[in-house]
C-alpha cells in the first residue's frame, strides 16, 4: 500500500473553474501588466499561471505529475521553471498593488 495519495482527475474541471473566477474576482491578469509582467512569445502568460495556482490545490508537484504521465500543463517542464525564476518579476510588486488597490 502506498502512502502517496491518488490522482484526483474529477477535480480538475472544479479546480480550473475556481482559479479563473479568482483571477476574474481579483483582477489578477490587470495586475500584471501594472507590473510590466507580460510575454512576447510562445505560452500565453494565463495559461502558466492559472497552471501555477491551479498545482495549489492538486495533490502533486509538476514533477510528480509528470513522472506518473497526469501533467495537465499544455507546456514543457522548461517553461514552467524559466518562468518562475524569471528575474523580471516582481512578486512583492503585485502583491503590494493588489493590496493597496483593494
Amino acid at each position: 500500500m502506498s502512502s502517496l495519495p491518488s490522482f484526483d482527475t474529477e477535480n480538475e474541471p472544479k479546480i480550473a473553474r475556481s482559479v479563473e473566477k479568482f483571477f476574474k474576482d481579483y483582477k489578477v491578469m490587470e495586475l500584471l501588466r501594472r507590473c510590466g509582467l507580460r510575454k512576447s512569445k510562445g505560452i500565453p502568460l494565463w495559461s502558466i499561471l492559472s497552471y501555477i495556482f491551479s498545482n495549489v490545490f492538486r495533490d502533486r508537484s509538476m514533477y510528480m505529475q509528470q513522472k506518473y504521465g497526469k501533467c495537465t500543463a499544455g507546456f514543457s517542464k522548461n517553461t514552467y521553471y524559466r518562468f518562475m525564476q524569471n528575474p523580471h518579476i516582481n512578486w512583492l510588486q503585485l502583491a503590494s498593488l493588489h493590496y493597496s488597490a483593494s
